[in-house]
């Protein structure tokens, strides 16, 4: 029977929303109270009353908070046929180690699926504070991604316990806009009245409503209980003696004590089994062979329900409800039903009951959980796998085994990052006597949780203390952890000799060798050695598609120490490769330098808006996934491209975020990056002192970065030659041309030579900076650098200008102008302008990308659309559902004019004539 009464104003609220997700806006909508007040009724009403809209249920549970996919695969399983080879293909990327950012990126594609037909999707959670981790992180990612979709997100949680689900979702409660948050209250007076009617307790006296107020707070399943419990009349004849909403157990136990013998042996028996169980599983429990009306008598009483829900048959009314029976057991009958349930249930599952049975440590089933655990991790399932081991050290009889077991599993949540679980095992580990691999796990975590005035003390305790003949790999681990530390620093030689100790004491497992290979090629890659990096990965196969997906760390690797020894095109391709396995559900240790190097290279090669489209993709990943520690890096890098295009707000939006994380987080090698976009915005408005400004932090931690890859140096040279203070800039051009050598970077060489030509201009010495010039353009020759190469140019053009080469300026000045316009960047398009007008030359509209004024998305969606992918494809690139794609492209054809997608390549290939003096009264590195 229904009892819902009231919420009337919730209703109205959850209405609203629904008619903005109608209207193309997502919405999500968290609602909040204590256990009890109404929640999934509420939810249950609201979508009840809109049968026209496909939903996604599922419901998080204490007891299952560590079965991994557990809410997805509830939330996949009721998609229908309309999603099904894409449900098939989320299911396969969760049998293995996937990301969570890939498995949510699939429940995006069958969000846009079940969309089809402009019908509305409901996402409906329930208790999402007990849903295992992995499904909450994908299903937050899935959420984020939806734009112009018609979806809305139903999620119901205990009053402040989003908490559990880590920061990134208590962020997006607090502050997403498409997020309104429903905190419920007791029922009121009126709907109390109400609900008695409905539960056949007849009219209550105002007085009668009132006490029951008093006594339950308005919590509807505490007040449905007493009122069924009291029945009618029995509030007036019970006086002041109401039992208090805490008795709810003993209401509870009561119904159950009124159950037929096999009702109640049905009940019990469920109880140990879990909230939910197939209804052969407690019956064969219970020891009833027909349990259909013990069945009925237990859902009349309100404690079973049937549950729908894949692999379950029935279910408690309530997580209340089944906590009161649970807990209500005797000792003695409880260990005996959890014996019987083990030998019903089939490994692993059974290890649950085994470990409730226990009654002390019992070696046998320490050993069947440590194996358990260890299949687990093989799988995947590293959170399940960490608690069987912790069990497993918890039943061990000696000390030896009860130590490593529980060090074992701080290691798997250590490995994974598990912060949050890592932390809550550390207490017990923190009293165990000095061991080299409790002080390399301790460093690790000090990594981890930014604790860096220790990482190094524990580190080298840990490595000093290993044995190498008979734990090699705690000091290969110790190693490879204070190699990233030191990398992560600056302190390269150091970093360097301890990545070499790693791979020496790891190279008897070819998994721990791979892992301190890498610190060491990345080591290399800063010094200046990044060749002889690149040889060291030798050994991986050439074809990026050849590499095997476990070594995709490795592959990434590649591509970075491609870019910083000017080779654009490999890095492009190692690190594409990258991306797209990251899509298909492989998990990378760092997604955020895959896409911010990518986005570097494809930059320098002057694929501006693939850079724009990967740089936005790895912020938009970085904020999804709460990988936090790259915010300062992904934003310096999503400023590149607008900054030189003249979108001064979205650069100077990615400028500031890229500071404010280096100041929330202290990220160190963050200052040099935020540093470098500052500078690069600056520069190109023509505000010199900002330059200057933007490098002075970078500049006071006085670290070692590659010449002219990722360096803000350059342009602070620019900055100075152009302020006048040329002694100034020579000084620090003499610096950076002192860090050439040693990398022997080609494009540096370059960029010093034009930087070297400049001064000599300013200084007057033609002669000298004819020279300069000359050896950079020479340089240029082997290189694909479009925008350097056109800095060059007008720079050079400058000179010949000033040598009344009036001739040669103007070829020059046009060549960089041609160049720029191809870009799109504006601002350096006027500079050449200006600087032709100043040779007195015409000065022709110039022809540069068409853009008709497409959004970041707009543009991206167009031009993989024009490359003949289907709208399906470019939804998993981006990320995004295909109703996202459907309604950019919409835009797309209406601003540019036409009317299918195959006119679209040939527009976006389309010419228009560039703004003249866009970029402001101001010349981009102008000379005084």
């Amino acid at each position: 029977m229904d009892h819902f009464v009231g919420r009337t104003a919730e209703l109205a609220v959850l209405d609203a929303e629904m008619q903005a997700v109608r209207a193309g806006q997502p919405r999500v909508v968290l609602v909040e109270g204590e256990a009890g007040i109404g929640k999934s009724s509420l939810l249950s009403r609201f979508v009840a009353e809109h049968g026209d809209v496909c939903l996604l249920r599922a419901s998080g549970d204490e007891a299952e908070k560590l079965l991994a996919w557990g809410v997805i695969d509830q939330l996949l399983a009721g998609t229908g046929p309309a999603a099904i080879a894409v449900s098939a293909r989320a299911g396969a990327a969760r049998r293995k180690d996937a990301d969570p950012l890939a498995v949510g990126a699939q429940l995006v594609a069958v969000l846009g699926d079940v969309q089809a037909g402009d019908r509305v999707a409901v996402v409906l959670v329930d208790d999402l504070h007990w849903s295992d981790q992995p499904s909450a992180r994908a299903l937050l990612f899935a959420l984020r991604r939806m734009q112009a979709d018609r979806v809305l997100g139903l999620v119901s949680a205990r009053t402040d316990e989003f908490g559990r689900l880590g920061d990134p979702w208590s962020r997006f409660a607090g502050g997403d806009h498409r997020v309104t948050r429903l905190r419920l209250g007791g029922l009121n007076a009126e709907d109390l009245a109400a609900l008695a009617r409905t539960v056949g307790a007849g009219d209550l006296s105002g007085r009668a409503v009132a006490r029951l107020l008093e006594h339950t707070g308005g919590n509807s399943l505490h007040c449905r209980a007493l009122l069924e419990e009291l029945g009618p009349g029995g509030l007036a004849r019970a006086g002041d003696d109401l039992p208090a909403p805490q008795a709810l157990t003993g209401v509870v136990l009561a119904r159950l004590k009124a159950l037929s013998g096999p009702a109640r042996a049905l009940v019990t028996a469920a109880a140990v089994l879990g909230r939910r169980c197939p209804l052969a599983t407690a019956a064969a429990l219970a020891g009833l062979a027909d349990p259909l009306a013990a069945l009925d008598d237990a859902a009349a009483a309100g404690l079973l329900v049937e549950d729908l829900a894949p692999g379950a048959g029935i279910a408690f009314a309530h997580p209340l409800v089944h906590a009161a029976i649970r807990d209500d057991l005797g000792s003695a009958e409880r260990h005996r039903l959890h014996r019987a349930a083990a030998t019903l249930l089939p490994a692993p599952a059974a290890l649950a009951h085994r470990v409730a049975a226990a009654v002390g440590p019992d070696d046998d089933l320490a050993g069947d959980l440590e194996e358990a655990a260890k299949e687990a991790i093989r799988t995947g399932k590293t959170a399940q796998g960490a608690a069987w081991l912790a069990q497993a050290s918890t039943a061990s009889t000696g000390r030896a085994g009860y130590e490593r077991r529980l060090l074992d599993a701080l290691a798997v949540l250590v490995g994974c990052g598990d912060v949050g679980g890592a932390m809550a095992l550390w207490p017990a580990a923190a009293q165990f006597g000095p061991s080299a691999r409790r002080s390399a796990l301790l460093g690790h975590l000090d990594l981890l949780c930014g604790r860096g005035s220790v990482v190094e003390a524990h580190l080298l305790e840990a490595w000093q203390a290993h044995d190498s003949g008979t734990e090699p790999l705690v000091g290969a681990a110790a190693a490879t952890t204070l190699a990233a530390y030191l990398c992560s620093t600056g302190r390269m030689e150091e970093a360097l000799t301890w990545g070499e100790r790693a791979v020496a004491a790891s190279a008897g497992d070819p998994k721990a060798r791979l892992n301190a290979l890498v610190e060491v090629v990345e080591s290399l890659t800063i010094a200046g050695r990044g060749r002889e990096g690149l040889a060291r990965l030798g050994e991986l196969p050439a074809a990026a598609t050849e590499i095997p997906l476990e070594h995709t760390d490795a592959l990434v690797m590649r591509g970075i120490c491609r870019m910083f020894t000017d080779d654009m095109t490999g890095a492009v391709t190692d690190l594409s490769m990258g991306l797209a396995r990251l899509r298909a559900g492989v998990s990378l240790q760092s997604p955020g330098q895959c896409l911010a190097y990518l986005t570097e290279a494809e930059y320098r090669l002057g694929d501006w808006d693939d850079a724009l489209m990967h740089s936005a993709l790895a912020v938009s990943l970085a904020h999804d996934a709460d990988r936090t520690w790259d915010l300062a890096f992904v934003h310096a890098y999503a400023a590149l491209v607008p900054a030189a295009r003249g979108d001064w707000q979205l650069a100077g939006d990615h400028v500031e975020a890229s500071l404010a994380a280096v100041r929330a987080f202290g990220t160190g090698t963050g200052v040099n990056f935020a540093a470098r976009a500052g500078a690069e915005l600056a520069l190109a408005r023509g505000d010199l002192e900002g330059v200057l400004s933007a490098t002075a932090p970078a500049r006071a931690v006085a670290r070692v970065e590659v010449p002219g890859v990722a360096d803000w140096r350059p342009l602070e040279v620019d900055a100075l030659i152009g302020l006048g203070r040329l002694d100034d800039a020579g000084a620090a051009l003499a610096e950076l041309e002192a860090a050439i050598p040693a990398f022997g970077l080609a494009s540096a060489s370059m960029t010093a030579g034009r930087l070297r030509g400049n001064l000599a201009v300013a200084s007057g010495d033609l002669a000298s900076a004819g020279e300069s010039f000359a050896a950079a353009r020479q340089l240029s020759r082997g290189l694909s650098l479009p925008f350097h190469l056109a800095l060059l140019e007008r720079d050079d053009g400058r000179r010949l200008r000033r040598a009344a080469d009036r001739q040669g300026a103007v070829a020059c000045l046009r060549q960089a102008r041609d160049r720029l316009a191809a870009l799109g960047a504006r601002p350096h398009v006027a500079v050449c302008e200006r600087e032709l007008q100043a040779c007195g030359a015409e000065v022709r509209p110039c022809p540069g990308p068409a853009r008709w004024n497409l959004t970041a998305s707009e543009m991206a969606v167009a031009r993989l659309v024009a490359t003949g992918q289907s709208n399906r494809e470019v939804a998993a690139e981006l990320y995004v559902s295909v109703k996202a794609v459907e309604y950019h492209l919409g835009h797309v054809f209406d601003k540019i004019g036409i009317r299918s997608r195959r006119a679209l390549p040939g527009r976006l290939a389309a010419s228009v004539p560039e703004p003249v003096g866009h970029g402001g009264e101001h010349d981009p590195g102008r000379q005084g």
